[in-house]
């Protein structure tokens, strides 16, 4: 363990201890585990999108809502449909190639989201599940 001092903001303290009071617990309990959520573990992050999800801790809302709610575009996901969907012979080098580049590109976007809409939750200081549906 380390210690760390620090200053906040009066109103950011106020909100730690409005928390630590509803949980009945230490405000540097608080506090430590806002930090360990904000800052995720990026050990086993493809090492190209680390600093891109540490970034997005420092996003806006609509930033990170427009993140949340984004999807592939219609054509890559047509193109990796129907490069799953080929059954009757094997797929090319280059199909082969494509597929693994739409693969590696939905599985970033999906961390993205991921990260988008923890972030989100932990901000509004609600469930996940509550924060959605007060968006849709």
């Amino acid at each position: 363990m380390a210690t760390l001092t620090f200053e906040i903001s009066d109103s950011l303290l106020k909100r730690a201890h409005e928390a630590a009071q509803a949980l009945d617990r230490p405000v540097e309990d608080i506090l430590v585990g806002a930090l360990s959520v904000s800052l995720p573990d990026i050990h086993d992050v493809p090492a190209s999108m680390r600093s891109e999800l540490l970034e997005m801790t420092f996003f806006d809302e609509e930033s990170l809502w427009q993140i949340a709610k984004g999807e592939m575009t219609s054509a890559e996901q047509s193109e990796l449909q129907a490069l799953l969907d080929v059954e009757q012979r094997p797929l090319v080098l280059q199909e082969q190639v494509r597929l693994q580049e739409l693969r590696e590109s939905y599985g970033k976007a999906m961390l993205r989201k991921a990260r988008a809409y923890a972030l989100l939750s932990l901000r509004s200081g609600q469930p996940l599940l509550a924060v959605l549906e007060a968006t849709d």
